[in-house]
């Protein structure tokens, strides 16, 4: 009987272990993403400030291999100071059923005012 019960708390230490494994691995996976969607932006962001002083309006784009699970959008809208665009950018990638998405925001100034 004690042998019974043995294996029996044995079989269910494995199935919680393994379950355990299972969403470790899932979290790496979404850490990975995150990761990789987050310097995308930082990257896109930078081409902008990089350009000048950005237009007004919305762009958006796929990015090359190896990236190209990922999408871009950038919004550049007005802010108080006539010297000063808003520039919004948002890489989202889909994760099975679900969307997520990295949104990072930053100020560029125009240098010629």
């Amino acid at each position: 009987m004690e042998v019974v019960v043995a294996l029996s708390i044995l079989a269910v230490t494995f199935v919680v272990l393994l379950g355990l494994r299972n969403r470790d691995i899932l979290q790496h996976l979404e850490a990975r993403y995150l990761t990789r969607a987050t310097l995308l932006a930082q990257k896109k962001i930078s081409e902008v400030e990089m350009a000048g002083f950005p237009p007004l309006g919305i762009m958006a784009g796929d990015f090359p291999q190896p990236d190209d699970m990922f999408h871009w959008t950038q919004t550049v809208g007005t802010t108080p100071l006539d010297f000063a665009r808003e520039v919004t950018m948002e890489v989202a990638w889909r994760e099975g059923e679900h969307s997520q998405s990295v949104v990072l925001v930053t100020f560029v100034m125009d240098e010629q005012s």
